[in-house]
């Protein structure tokens, strides 16, 4: 578990990518190359398509603390406004400073059995538990067609 305990200014690194959508913050989590850069510019795109605001917030290390009962994430400031495109190169983008954890979308291997997604998930699969605070989860396979378009219809079904 990932303590976020402390109230002050440290914060734990998390291996993901945070991405600010409307007022929803939405940490992607997978393995080493699993597109959770690539499906973050998506997903920005994607709502911004919709009218929404969208901008990344953290590429590869996100900064997360508890305040307020809530977990609020940032970028590493060694790496701030700057994302890997895998195979291009590291570029600059704009960039979100910070925003309140509301999704956690985990990208997992479709082949292996202990990791595919489950179809029908449980109350207890769509929940993950960060610093002993609940936060409404999403499993999606790795390159899955319509992630963006799924992720966007969580946030609106949370009301995010």
């Amino acid at each position: 578990m990932i303590d976020l305990s402390r109230q002050d200014d440290n914060a734990a690194s998390i291996h993901g990518v945070a991405v600010a959508i409307g007022g929803a913050g939405v940490l992607l989590r997978g393995r080493s190359a699993a597109g959770k850069s690539r499906l973050a510019e998506e997903l920005a795109d994607a709502a911004r398509r919709r009218g929404w605001f969208g901008r990344l917030v953290a590429d590869d290390r996100v900064m997360a603390a508890v305040r307020g009962g809530r977990i609020v994430m940032s970028p590493h400031k060694a790496i701030a406004g700057q994302v890997e495109r895998r195979g291009q190169g590291i570029f600059a983008v704009d960039h979100e400073a910070a925003v309140v954890l509301r999704l956690v979308v985990d990208l997992v291997d479709r082949d292996r059995a202990a990791d595919h997604p489950p179809r029908m998930p449980d109350a207890a699969a769509r929940m993950a538990q960060i610093a002993g605070i609940a936060i409404p989860r999403l499993t999606l396979a790795i390159g899955e067609a319509g992630a963006s378009q799924a992720i966007l219809e969580h946030i609106d079904e949370i009301g995010a």
